[in-house]
């Protein structure tokens, strides 16, 4: 009974939205990050990202680092401690609040940032070039929407 449930869930997955575009989305940071370490970047790992994608001008609170990426605040000290011990943040005390800590790039994060950049543009160009420009705006708006649509979805 177990083993017939378990072909069904497996079969449903191979066709979810979500799987797929999970597993899209993966593939392609896995190929972008393969490209940004051969440039000397090689300690990066994709659970790195979620620090470099959640930092705003100026650093940013722990705290809004794990909110951002849906973690505990507790984890995401952890990957920024790593992140900070391979020298692309430092972290310093909020001086309003001693309780805070404030994260920034450090010139070595700000040149990861670059490189993955420029890396990222060429892995959507090459989309663009498989897909098409106007199919490529198309995927752009609709992952938008979705987006949207199941950010108001409440839990």
């Amino acid at each position: 009974m177990s083993d017939d449930v378990l072909h069904e869930f497996a079969h449903a997955a191979s066709n979810d939205l979500g799987r797929l575009l999970q597993s899209a989305a993966i593939s392609m940071n896995t190929a972008v990050l393969a490209q940004v370490a051969a440039e000397g970047h090689e300690k990066i790992r994709p659970s790195h990202l979620a620090v470099f994608a959640g930092l705003d001008v100026g650093g940013t609170h722990i705290s809004v680092l794990a909110a951002r990426a849906g973690i505990s605040r507790q984890a995401m000290g952890v990957v920024v401690r790593e992140v900070e011990g391979l020298g692309y943040v430092r972290t310093t005390p909020d001086a309003t609040d001693r309780r805070a800590t404030i994260v920034q790039l450090t010139d070595q994060g700000v040149a990861f940032c670059r490189q993955a950049i420029d890396i990222s543009k060429q892995w959507n160009s090459e989309v663009e070039r498989l897909l098409g420009g106007p199919a490529s705006d198309q995927l752009r708006e609709q992952l938008r929407t979705l987006s949207a649509l199941f950010s108001q979805q409440s839990p």
